[in-house]
């Protein structure tokens, strides 16, 4: 281990003589100088970790030594060292940099524990310093990498009152943090949500981060669309102090996804008119008005006619999925007997299961309440999950569609949370419940929280002779969103899947 070398500044040789000799029998290495010429000296020479500074020396006294070596030898600890008496002039040179001192004349064992201590004290001092430069080496970092950020960044304090802004905030929101700090959050950011519901509010209300949060936020230029990310902010002992939410204007995406809209649109337009040619052209043929066909010649007309319309089909779901997303579908709701609706929608499948050897069965419970929902969509929903089953169930299987009213209470515990939050999911009321069930192939588990977005049901079953779009099953979580209810599935495999739908009984949809 390197011994620690301690500089000895005094103008008598015999106390310094004295004091090298206590020194080095503890185990320190020393060097004398005889006034503070020589001990400037000394320092710019070697490497110190204290010095023993003598008050009154001839030349340059202790203290215009002390006042010197806060330029360059601020790091090293310093003992002053003083006659009887004089220990108000020693508390003075504590303020000026000493880290203690020493009355003459003073014992062996209170000199090296004054040592001892003061150079722990001046490690730990050093290390501290190194420590906060350090710190403030971070924070300008991170002061760089959030005034450079390409978003939005507001900080709030536990009342919602403005910390920080980086650059960006203020261009955007043509202010300064001169000008808004300090001031409540609501009042700087003007979106077209309520105050309460801004994400930096509710984290501070919550004290859990508010994640892909999409609103307007009025700014000078007028308004943008942003996607909004809060967390909250704690101290050492856990405490909220405050939160944060970083903006991303999302203007250009939103523009994207429009042109992305306008082309599916046009798109399945421009595919739909061709198709209905194509039909009418079929259709002429296989009536005869063209001259006479043969029975085999009408059944792959048929056959023809039959894949038209699924295309047809499959283009209204694409493009009625597109006008879910883009808010532009109408509902007309009405009070419906979900029974009535059920058994219309599960005739047009009679036929189908009967060359299947499907067993089709439609079970109904006692009374059932009116429910008011868009009856096309309600009818097309059921469809889709019908035909799913049919694609998926092998000839002889069986397909059960049933109806009943469920408490809330009843099944809030079942509805997966990977497919809805569980803020989302009621804690009372009753609803309307119809499940799909048949014996099919099934899906995997790791599936059952994607099926219902758009194309997740084409990733499934690649080695089946069945492959599905992912559209259907789209559009009845569309139906279901638009209607304030629930969908969701289970499954085992090679044993069949269920569809569970709840509806609210009542005029409680979120359509607009």
């Amino acid at each position: 281990m390197n011994k620690e070398k301690i500089l000895i500044v005094d103008d008598e040789t015999d106390i310094a003589l004295v004091l090298k000799y206590q020194l080095e029998d503890a185990g320190y290495e020393s060097v004398s100088a005889r006034d503070g010429f020589e001990a400037l000296q000394a320092l710019s020479g070697e490497e110190f970790s204290l010095v023993l500074l003598d008050i009154k020396m001839p030349r340059m006294d202790g203290i215009e030594v002390l006042e010197k070596m806060q330029d360059g030898f601020s790091h090293i600890a310093v003992i002053m060292m003083t006659a009887h008496g004089s220990e108000d002039i020693a508390v003075e040179t504590m303020k000026k940099g000493a880290l203690d001192y020493i009355a003459k004349p003073f014992s062996a064992e209170d000199l090296l524990n004054k040592v001892e201590r003061t150079l722990a004290l001046n490690r730990t001092r050093q290390e501290n310093k190194k420590l906060q430069r350090q710190l403030e080496e971070e924070g300008k970092k991170m002061e760089a990498i959030l005034q450079g950020m390409a978003d939005l960044l507001i900080a709030v304090d536990k009342d919602g009152m403005i910390m920080t802004l980086n650059r960006k905030a203020e261009t955007i929101l043509g202010t300064d943090m001169a000008s808004c700090g300090g001031m409540p959050v609501e009042s700087l950011l003007k979106t077209d949500m309520p105050p309460e519901n801004l994400p930096c509010k509710r984290v501070l209300r919550d004290q859990v981060s508010c994640l892909d949060v999409t609103y307007q936020l009025t700014v000078k230029e007028g308004t943008i669309p942003v996607l909004s990310n809060a967390a909250p902010l704690f101290n050492g002992h856990g405490n909220l102090i405050g939160c944060v939410e970083i903006m991303r204007d999302i203007s250009t995406l939103k523009a994207l996804e429009q042109e992305k809209e306008d082309f599916v649109s046009m798109l399945t337009h421009d595919l739909k008119t061709p198709l209905t040619a194509v039909m009418g052209a079929i259709d002429l043929v296989r009536e005869g008005r063209l001259g006479s066909i043969n029975a085999e010649q009408k059944d792959y007309l048929e056959s023809a006619t039959e894949s038209c319309a699924e295309i047809v089909e499959m283009i209204d779901t694409l493009l009625d999925v597109y006008r879910f997303e883009a808010n532009k579908m109408k509902l007309a709701f009405t009070l419906e007997d979900p029974q009535v609706l059920i058994q219309r929608a599960t005739s047009g499948f009679r036929s189908l299961a009967e060359r299947s050897r499907i067993r089709l069965s439609a079970v109904f419970q006692h009374q059932l309440p009116l429910v008011s929902v868009d009856r096309n969509k309600f009818l097309r929903m059921v469809s889709n999950l019908l035909s799913n089953a049919f694609k998926f169930t092998p000839d002889g299987g069986e397909i059960e569609v049933r109806a009943e009213m469920a408490k809330a209470v009843a099944v809030s515990g079942i509805i997966p949370r990977e497919n809805y939050p569980q803020t989302d999911i009621p804690e009372g009321g009753r609803f309307l419940k119809i499940t799909v069930r048949d014996t099919g192939i099934g899906i995997p588990r790791e599936a059952l929280a994607t099926i219902f977005e758009k194309f997740g049901q084409g990733r499934l079953h690649k080695n089946y002779k069945h492959k599905g779009t992912g559209l259907g099953l789209a559009f009845c979580r569309k139906v279901m969103d638009a209607h304030g209810g629930f969908i969701w599935a289970d499954s085992v495999l090679e044993k069949g899947s269920t569809f569970t739908v709840l509806f609210p009984p009542r005029g409680k949809n979120k359509a607009s």
